[in-house]
């Protein structure tokens, strides 16, 4: 089951209209380097700008032409504020700021969501303290997410305060089936974010074990270090070796095959060599992308690769137009393979 084929909005929607043409004649209208092997949504970015206002980040974006946007903070205001995202509460704001986003969001091909995850003891047990008003965070960015039309909502699974992840396998599974139940119904799928549970076989038994039509995976190329498989591998490797950068690639590559069809988005930057630091421009050439590209392509991935860049806001909109034309690239020369 791809994100793509979750849900066919009416055809009021601007955005309905242009998700049903064709790849082909999509691609004569935005930017004809990224070929017809992958959907015209392939290449997002989201609105994780700290200080932009929402509205900003979202003509940032649109102006690159990328044509997957996804909103990271569903608990925010729309004013610009300094060290903070831009974001929206869905319960408490105008309905002049709903129309607003409804109509700045009409042309992208998809929007994608993030949901909420610091701060929020979303699995933790019913009767423990904080759990109600956790939960209501999660249920409020469901709507909200059900209110963009979004295609896609990231999850990131959390252990339950105190509990190891065994202890905690039950209720994890539970909810991601209800909320499923409820993105289902909303015409979206729910994307659990790797990285947690702390190794890559639990992670992908996980996903699968929960066995649900609107649950699936979103891989972010900057997890993988929490793995255990990872971690074993690169024992006494500096961590800037070409083995030690090729054992963390080649876990990236494990987990879009051992996802198949459950793997739903992507999350995608690069990773400084010497430290693993995560959420970099496309500068280092850390993550592999013609060979993730590649495992991607045989799979006939139709979700989308949101980059997630960390970074000055002075400095975002190189960041951004500098990383979008490099995977264009990686892009093209996939196709031709």
């Amino acid at each position: 089951m791809s994100a793509g084929t979750q849900r066919v909005l009416p055809p009021t929607s601007r955005r309905w209209f242009v998700h049903s043409l064709p790849v082909g004649v999509l691609a004569l209208g935005w930017d004809q380097r990224v070929a017809p092997c992958f959907p015209d949504h392939l290449l997002g970015a989201n609105t994780a700008i700290e200080g932009y206002s929402l509205w900003g980040a979202i003509d940032l974006i649109r102006r690159l032409r990328f044509r997957t946007l996804e909103l990271q903070n569903l608990v925010g205001q729309p004013e610009g504020r300094p060290g903070q995202f831009p974001g929206f509460d869905f319960r408490n704001c105008s309905a002049t700021t709903r129309r607003r986003l409804l109509a700045e969001l009409a042309s992208f091909s998809r929007v994608t969501v993030h949901l909420p995850y610091t701060g929020v003891e979303y699995f933790a047990p019913d009767r423990s303290n904080g759990a109600e008003a956790a939960l209501n965070v999660i249920i409020q960015a469901l709507e909200a997410a059900a209110f963009v039309q979004a295609k896609v909502a990231v999850l990131h699974a959390k252990p339950a305060p105190g509990l190891s992840f065994q202890q905690s396998r039950p209720l994890l599974i539970d909810r991601l089936r209800r909320w499923g139940d409820f993105a289902r119904q909303q015409g979206f799928v729910i994307a659990v974010e790797t990285g947690y549970p702390p190794s890559v076989a639990e992670f992908v038994e996980l996903i699968k074990e929960v066995d649900h039509p609107a649950v699936g995976a979103t891989l972010d190329v900057g997890h993988q270090a929490r793995y255990v498989e990872l971690q074993q591998r690169v024992k006494g490797l500096a961590a800037n070796s070409p083995d030690a950068i090729r054992a963390y690639n080649d876990v990236n590559v494990e987990l879009v095959r051992a996802l198949g069809d459950k793997l739903v988005h992507l999350h995608v930057h690069d990773i400084e060599p010497s430290t693993w630091r995560e959420h970099q421009p496309l500068r280092y050439g850390f993550v592999d992308y013609p060979r993730l590209l590649a495992a991607l392509r045989e799979l006939r991935y139709s979700g989308s690769m949101v980059l997630e860049i960390a970074g000055s806001p002075l400095e975002m909109p190189r960041y951004l137009r500098e990383a979008k034309r490099k995977l264009e690239g990686y892009v093209a020369t996939a196709c031709k393979g």
